[in-house]
């Protein structure tokens, strides 16, 4: 067994954070993850919100900015919902991956790919992963949405998902560079959306659904070919996954565990989001972890209950979409209606949420001295 101060499993967003924040301070640790490269088989669209660009601040050759969402109702009607001084970033996911490996690596993190692990065991005070030849002071489980250090270590797991599709394009004609394409439509997408992204040198072509519900791309794709001009696009690949949306679970960590990023469900209910709260709270996670080995601190989970989301209002918006599904004309209506426009302003563009006056404020304030910005 070798030895090491903090091993995590799973090197996604919340792992590669956390790694390169405890290595820096001089944690030995190591990221076991299955994969043999950290940019293949990826289960995310890759799209930062201004805050997580902001925070990794990302090679400029990895993303693209993109200035605000199109939103379009059923019958293709559409309004534009922009910020000023916001934007999104579309990336290359993949290279964006192995680059936060890269990272990591250079704080001298090690990682490990090729390491399918799923047996752990607690012995003298440290817990052994025999599959990997090693054992730590501390675990950290970033294993995704069915993680098995959470079933091992009798932690809460999942029971509510999301599941994605998403086809990757090179060559779809008549989108607009400078918008996120967001299509509402309860029978194509029940409990969610479906999207198009003009992303970095493609197109990315993708849908999700509530359980039991399964998402059927090809049947949203030729919808979508009757507003964009497909007859020269070539598919590059195809994904798709389980997205948890049942907000934080209720035990996600013990003494010598922790659960972060999916694993811990950590994701929007409502916007399925969940890039931004595995960079932020895995940075903060390698330094509380850091501080407790160290002495400093008798539990790391204190140092972040203030920043893991309670998902409260977002949750009772989920559970309206899944049980209150609207027909498809009510969207058409709804695109219409100035509240709806400012709500769905707040949703994609407002970190305070529903709830925060001075988002209403500022967004119905934005709008009177903008009115181009939402129309």
């Amino acid at each position: 067994m070798k030895d090491y101060d903090v091993a995590i499993v799973g090197g996604g967003f919340a792992g590669l954070a956390c790694a390169r924040k405890a290595a820096s301070q001089g944690m030995r640790t190591v990221v076991l993850e299955r994969k043999a490269d950290l940019g293949s088989n990826i289960h995310t669209t890759g799209i930062l919100v201004k805050e997580a660009a902001d925070l990794l601040n990302l090679p400029q050759h990895l993303g693209k900015s993109i200035g605000g969402v199109r939103l379009y109702s059923p019958n293709g009607n559409s309004i534009d919902l922009c910020s000023p001084g916001y934007s999104f970033v579309a990336t290359d996911t993949p290279g964006m991956m192995r680059w936060l490996g890269r990272q990591a690596e250079w704080a001298w993190a090690d990682i490990r790919l090729s390491q399918n692990v799923s047996k752990f065991y607690q012995k003298n005070g440290k817990i052994q992963i025999p599959e990997a030849g090693v054992q730590s002071r501390y675990l950290v489980g970033c294993d995704g949405a069915r993680s098995s250090v959470a079933k091992r270590f009798n932690l809460s797991s999942n029971q509510q998902f999301l599941m994605g599709a998403e086809t990757e394009y090179e060559g779809i004609e008549g989108l607009d560079p400078d918008r996120l394409h967001v299509f509402l439509d309860s029978e194509l997408a029940p409990g969610y959306i479906g999207w198009i992204v003009p992303g970095v040198g493609v197109q990315q072509v993708g849908i999700a659904v509530r359980q039991p519900h399964k998402p059927n791309l090809a049947k949203f794709e030729a919808k979508m070919s009757k507003w964009f001009d497909f007859s020269k696009a070539k598919v590059i690949g195809r994904r798709g996954g389980l997205i948890p949306c049942g907000g934080v679970v209720r035990k996600w960590y013990s003494d010598q565990v922790m659960l972060l990023g999916d694993a811990a469900g950590m994701v929007s209910p409502l916007t399925a989001g969940g890039i931004y709260p595995s960079i932020e709270i895995g940075l903060q996670a390698g330094h509380a972890i850091s501080e407790h080995l160290k002495g400093g601190l008798d539990h790391p989970a204190a140092e972040l209950l203030d920043m893991v989301p309670n998902y409260r209002v977002k949750g009772m918006m989920r559970w309206s979409m899944d049980h209150l599904a609207p027909p498809n004309f009510t969207y058409d209506i709804a695109l219409r209606n100035p509240v709806f426009r400012r709500v769905a302003q707040i949703l994609f563009f407002h970190h305070r949420g529903l709830l925060s006056a001075n988002a209403w404020k500022e967004i119905f304030f934005m709008n009177e001295k903008h009115p181009q910005i939402a129309r």
